[in-house]
Order: structure tokens, then C-alpha cells, then sequence
């Protein structure tokens, strides 16, 4: 046969055909366990969690948020978050990122509406982006009953970058929730939150009705309808950063619950790496893609020897 015979070119395409798909199989299988397109993390005690930004076609945070009192339209007496009543969970602080139309936001809740028993919170946190600001202050109202405090403030490091930092303390009682919304994280940012929880808050105790006890601390990721939760040390502090997690680095075990019903998803904990696993550890994943390659492999031969 000579070279550009119809019997090898017929074979050449089968060939590539099969390998085109074999290796776009890979890529997708690479893809989905790499955690997808997760471009921001957050760090806690040496492990690495990437997490995406929550986001709602093109809603600004503060309406996102949607932050009710008896002076806003529409009002109430809760003083609380109503647009993200959806992701609030009784005895649970939680936090994400939130992408819209003017930047990057870090949002933080304490406690569900009309569920709750209250609590008290303090977030210490540093190095934010100075260009940022508190665009929700949960609360903000003037009266005796508001205890809330932000206390920020802005200076230059050593190296004579201007950064910020903010004290703030929260309390609230049974029914209602808490919480803030700082905009304007920008594209390149690394900054700590250390938090204190319950007893070990500033305004813990304060006017005896903020009895209840926070539980558990989370971060939302991805989906802003179903996202994934994964649960934080509550006594440890966290770095979030406009950086991806690397590789070899080890990531926590991540939890995603639908309320209501009883079901949750855990991944195991496990370290991400770049190097292919041996065919002694690579696991159930792994021997499967390796029976699929072989299993195209003899597709291969099997169409060639037609030809």
C-alpha cells in the first residue's frame, strides 16, 4: 500500500478520532477534580480551600443583601439580612465572596431569622484592601438597643503599603441576625480574619437577651442557590486571598447540605498534586481511567485491524 492510500488514511482518522476523545475525556476528568475554575482561597491552619464567588445576575451586594429595618422600604424590626435568608442557618456564621456589578465583596452573617437564640461575635481582621469599604453595617441604626461597633482604620506596613483593618463586634437577639458587607476587594488581596466567638466576644453577655451560642462557622462557595458549605475552626483564624490554592497543597474536608433534607455530601480530605498516581494508590478514579484507556486502546486495534 502506498502512503496516502485510502486503507491508512481511514486508519489515521479512526486513530485520532479515539484519541481526540480519549484525551478530551482527560482534560474534563482533570477539570472536575481540580475543583473546576476556583480562582480565590481561603487558608486555615495549613490547609487551603479554593471557593468561588456567590453571585446573582448582576444584583448589587446591598440589594443582594437587603437589609431591612423600620426606616428602609420594605422595613421591618428585625434589623436583618432578608435577601440571603436563603443561606442563613440557625447557630451558624457564614461568610463568601460575592461578585457584582461594582466588585468584589466579603459577606458575613450570624444566625437565621426567627430561628436563632442570638449571639455576639467579633471579627478582628487585617491587611484589607484599602480601597474598600463597609457598604452594609449590620447594624447601623441609632438607638440604645444597637450595641454593634466598626471600628476601622487605615496605616502603612513596613514595606509602606496602605492597608486597613476593622474591630468589629457584634451582638443580637433571639429571632434576628447580624452581620456586614466590606465592597471593593479589587483583583489582588490578601487579608485575615481572627474571630472570637460567644463567650470569647467583646460584646458577649451585653444587656442580657444575647444568650444564644454559635455553633458551627462556614464558607459558601459556587452556586448561590445550593452552594458548598465547609466548615471553619471556630478558634482559628482565616486568610482569604485573590490567589488559587497550589498544588501539593492539602484542602479540608468540604460539606454541602440541603436544609431540610437531612442529606449531606462529604469529600475526603485528601492533597492535591501534579504528579499521576502509581497504579498502587491511584484509587477507584484512578483505575477506572486506566481500564478506559485500555478499553480505547483495544477499540484502536480493533478498527485498524479492519482496514
Amino acid at each position: 500500500m502506498t502512503e496516502n492510500s485510502p486503507t491508512i488514511n481511514r486508519r489515521r482518522f479512526v486513530q485520532a478520532t479515539v484519541a481526540s476523545t480519549a484525551i478530551l475525556g482527560g482534560v474534563s476528568s482533570a477539570n472536575a477534580q481540580s475543583g473546576g475554575n476556583a480562582q480565590f482561597s481561603i487558608e486555615q491552619d495549613g490547609k487551603c480551600i479554593p471557593i468561588e464567588p456567590l453571585s446573582m445576575s448582576g444584583l448589587p451586594v446591598e440589594e443582594f443583601y437587603d437589609y431591612r429595618t423600620p426606616d428602609t422600604d420594605p422595613s421591618s424590626y428585625k434589623y436583618a439580612s432578608f435577601g440571603t435568608e436563603n443561606l442563613q442557618r440557625k447557630d451558624t456564621s457564614i461568610l463568601f465572596l460575592y461578585k457584582g456589578p461594582k466588585g468584589l465583596s466579603l459577606v458575613m452573617i450570624h444566625d437565621k431569622i426567627d430561628a436563632g437564640k442570638g449571639g455576639a461575635v467579633t471579627f478582628r481582621m487585617t491587611s484589607l484592601p484599602v480601597k474598600g469599604k463597609f457598604v452594609v453595617k449590620d447594624d447601623s441604626y441609632d438607638a440604645s438597643t444597637n450595641r454593634d461597633t466598626f471600628d476601622y482604620s487605615k496605616h502603612r506596613n513596613w514595606n509602606g503599603k496602605e492597608t486597613a483593618s476593622a474591630n468589629v463586634s457584634w451582638t443580637w437577639q433571639e429571632g434576628r441576625s447580624d452581620g456586614a458587607v466590606y465592597r471593593g476587594l479589587g483583583n489582588d488581596f490578601k487579608f485575615t480574619i481572627h474571630p472570637q466567638f460567644n463567650k470569647q466576644a467583646v460584646l458577649a453577655g451585653e444587656g442580657g437577651v444575647y444568650d444564644g451560642k454559635i455553633k458551627k462557622w462556614e464558607v459558601l462557595s459556587g452556586d448561590v442557590s445550593n452552594p458548598t458549605r465547609t466548615k471553619l475552626n471556630m478558634n482559628k483564624a482565616v486568610t482569604i486571598s485573590s490567589k488559587p490554592c497550589q498544588s501539593e497543597t492539602t484542602t479540608q474536608t468540604t460539606q454541602q447540605t440541603t436544609e431540610g433534607s437531612g442529606q449531606t455530601t462529604t469529600s475526603t480530605e485528601g492533597t492535591t498534586t501534579t504528579t499521576p498516581p502509581s497504579n498502587e494508590s491511584q484509587g477507584f478514579f484512578g483505575k477506572l481511567w486506566s481500564g478506559f484507556i485500555s478499553l480505547i486502546e483495544g477499540v484502536v486495534n480493533f478498527f485498524t485491524s479492519l482496514f
